[in-house]
């Protein structure tokens, strides 16, 4: 368990009220992560013990189609999406993804319960001729003579529930990230996943913003959920996969030295066997069969784990094995 002695440090003198700020962890990864059903559970888990600081750092607006975060709805108009996964250029930051605004835009955050909202920021790409945000009546320029990611804390009155970033329209404006939180001691548990994402996603993100990222958020722990795209691709190379898979976890430590570091096996998961297919029947079903790189992509990470100081979870095991 050495390698998950910085949450625990982190939940401890939590316990102890030795903390001013909360224990915040980020989930990263592909579909399992962006769905918030795992890393929901975990955040109810972690905050029913420790405390709820709040709901955290989230993707600006609406990153993709049928979006439905836990405990906010979002709304957005005027704003296209740029994605590190379907290879826009960028810079991102740690949530894979930017909001561009050439003309008038709008984005709303809208919470169930206010506390959410009593600290917001925003992370702003500084730029060249960039146009101004309004943020529920904090005015931001974003007009710089080079571009630089920056995150700035926005005013919200309390009882207010809606965190509103509109862009004026007068030069091109871009949205990295926001954040809300309860202002308070307690756990905050942020997913930031991308649909049908692999784990050189993260060889999209700029390393100087994530290293931005990772020291204002000051995560205790990162989860790192890739692999079952992988292990679902007959043409992944496993051992090219375990090569380039440590040295982006090296890159996540040295972004975020003080954090513990922990990745998630690919779940047990099948997918549909033709009637006159060869491939191996699973489970005893006919109508199913396991991607052959799935298993040795899971091998692949666990081997991984110690050499890289992270903590491994058997997600298939968790399951039952297989089957």
């Amino acid at each position: 368990m050495a390698p998950l002695a910085p949450l625990y440090r982190a939940l401890l003198s939590e316990q102890a009220g030795q903390r001013s700020g909360p224990v915040v962890i980020l989930q990263v990864g592909d579909s399992h992560t962006a769905n918030d059903s795992f890393s929901g559970r975990l955040r109810e888990l972690f905050q029913a013990q420790f405390g709820d600081a709040g709901r955290g750092v989230l993707p600006p607006g609406v990153p993709y189609r049928y979006y439905r975060p836990a405990r906010v709805s979002v709304y957005s108009d005027g704003w296209t999406v740029a994605s590190s996964f379907s290879g826009a250029p960028g810079p991102f930051g740690i949530t894979g993804l930017r909001q561009h605004a050439d003309g008038p835009a709008q984005m709303t955050l809208s919470v169930d319960d206010p506390g959410e909202l009593a600290q917001a920021e925003v992370e702003v790409l500084r730029q060249p001729g960039g146009g101004t945000l309004d943020v529920n009546g904090t005015t931001i320029a974003t007009a710089a003579p080079a571009p630089q990611a920056v995150w700035l804390k926005v005013s919200v009155a309390p009882g207010t529930a809606t965190l509103t970033v509109s862009a004026r329209g007068d030069g091109p404006v871009d949205l990295l990230a926001w954040s809300i939180g309860r202002g308070r001691p307690g756990v905050i548990y942020a997913n930031l996943g991308t649909i049908g994402a692999n784990a050189d996603l993260i060889d999209q993100w700029d390393q100087s913003i994530l290293h931005v990222d990772i020291a204002h958020l000051a995560p205790s722990m990162i989860v790192v959920a890739f692999g079952t795209n992988e292990g679902f691709r007959d043409s992944t190379d496993p051992a090219e996969f375990a090569t380039d898979f440590a040295a982006r976890l090296r890159d996540l430590h040295a972004a975020a030295p003080g954090a513990a570091l922990a990745v998630l096996g690919p779940p047990d998961a099948y997918r549909r066997r033709g009637k006159r297919s060869r491939e191996p029947i699973a489970c005893g079903d006919p109508n199913w069969t396991e991607p052959p790189n799935l298993g040795p992509i899971r091998e692949a990470e666990r081997s991984i784990a110690p050499r890289e100081h992270v903590w491994f979870w058997d997600w298939q095991a968790a399951m039952g094995g297989a089957c």
